[in-house]
């Protein structure tokens, strides 16, 4: 009695569980997981991949189909399908551009707004031998490898002494 109990149980329990089945999603050029990527079976959107690219499906399934606003649309059959699934970017095509050559009068005034902000710029930078700058004055990195520089000098000089010697 208690076997075919335990054997009905278990029977019940395989029945009742469904075998899940992982899909990992990879860019074809990067090979890297994409996420969010829309997954349907039929007409009804199931899952959408997770940050990692691994979409999870627990139901069967004859044809799934991958969307992504960034990859080309991929329909595979249930057996087409593996661990792996790469789905192609797509191509975004820009409209066609004319470069033409600028007026002489427009080309004039741009060399003479180029020439002005020269001239100004020169006039704002600092004059003199010393300059006063409050951002190397701070910075703790300049100083220390300033040191570091300095000892490893001193080395390089004793091993020079040494050699000659």
């Amino acid at each position: 009695m208690n076997r075919v109990f335990v054997t009905g149980c278990l029977l019940l329990l395989c029945l009742g569980a469904r075998a899940q089945r992982r899909i990992l999603l990879l860019d074809s050029d990067t090979h890297k997981p994409i996420k969010e990527v829309s997954v349907a079976t039929g007409n009804e959107p199931v899952a959408t991949s997770n940050a990692k690219g691994i979409v999870s499906l627990s139901m069967p399934f004859d044809t799934i189909r991958f969307t992504h606003v960034n990859y080309s649309s991929e329909k595979l059959y249930q057996k087409e399908v593996g661990d792996t699934v790469y789905l192609f970017p797509k191509e975004h095509m820009l409209p066609e551009v004319t470069v033409r050559e600028l007026p002489p009068k427009v080309k004039a005034r741009l060399k003479g707004w180029v020439a002005q902000a020269a001239a100004e710029g020169a006039a704002m930078a600092p004059k003199g031998v010393a300059s006063f700058d409050l951002a190397s004055m701070m910075d703790r990195r300049k100083r220390r490898d300033k040191k570091h520089l300095k000892k490893a000098k001193e080395v390089l000089e004793k091993w020079d002494r040494k050699k000659t010697e």
